[in-house]
């Protein structure tokens, strides 16, 4: 009976779905999306699109961050257009669970949008809406991106040195996942550059979170 109730269980946990997902499987489907200029509707080629696959502890409050488990950048071609492959993975600790897949969209000179959208890259959902794409207080009271069709995103440009600066992303994962962020990371230095700003390190950025840690020990 033992055996029985042991294989109904995997069996329940191999085939849970990407909504329901529980340790051990992990599972997001591919997302495919369009990037546009948000006055001429016309297809801003060379932005990176980042998804953030993240985790959580089984049980975990509501003040508990969660943890990325991996990162994968897709940039726009000459029509805007992306494509992330799915992921499937196994959680290697016990009691965790799939979390929000989040996404990050930047282009030097436009909004840099940092929202979850799955949904909307999975054809999910096809309602046309405004959003902020910061949580700036200054930026997202001026700015607002649009979705629009399945997957279609309008970014507006930034006009000033000033907004560009605050619009900067930090990297999605400063610790595990650096080496996955490399198109990410020659953007902002791009950007960086134009604005006569000194570039960014991210093995710089790990040494210094990483420092506290080791003077305690």
């Amino acid at each position: 009976m033992l055996r029985i109730v042991l294989a109904a269980f995997s069996l329940m946990l191999l085939t849970a779905t990407a909504s329901q997902a529980v340790w051990p499987v992990y599972h997001e489907p591919a997302f495919d999306g369009q990037v546009l200029d948000i006055e001429t509707k016309q297809p801003v080629e060379g932005a990176v699109v980042v998804a953030i696959y993240n985790k959580r502890s089984m049980g975990a409050g509501a003040g508990q961050s969660a943890t990325v488990i991996n990162i994968k950048e897709a940039l726009t071609d000459k029509e805007g257009k992306f494509h992330i492959p799915s992921y499937t993975t196994i959680l290697a600790q016990p009691f965790t669970r799939q979390d929000r897949t989040s996404f990050l969209i930047y282009k030097p000179g436009y909004a840099c949008v940092q929202l979850s959208l799955k949904n909307h890259f999975t054809g999910k959902t096809t309602a046309e809406r405004e959003l902020s794409p910061w949580y700036d207080p200054v930026l997202s009271g001026k700015y607002k991106i649009r979705l629009r069709g399945a997957g279609i995103v309008e970014l507006p440009r930034l006009a000033t040195k000033d907004e560009k600066l605050r619009n900067l992303p930090a990297l999605p994962d400063q610790l595990e996942n650096l080496g996955k962020q490399k198109i990410l990371t020659t953007l902002i230095n791009e950007e960086k550059k134009e604005l006569g700003e000194p570039a960014l390190d991210p093995y710089k950025v790990r040494q210094d979170l990483m420092k506290p840690a080791k003077e305690q020990k």
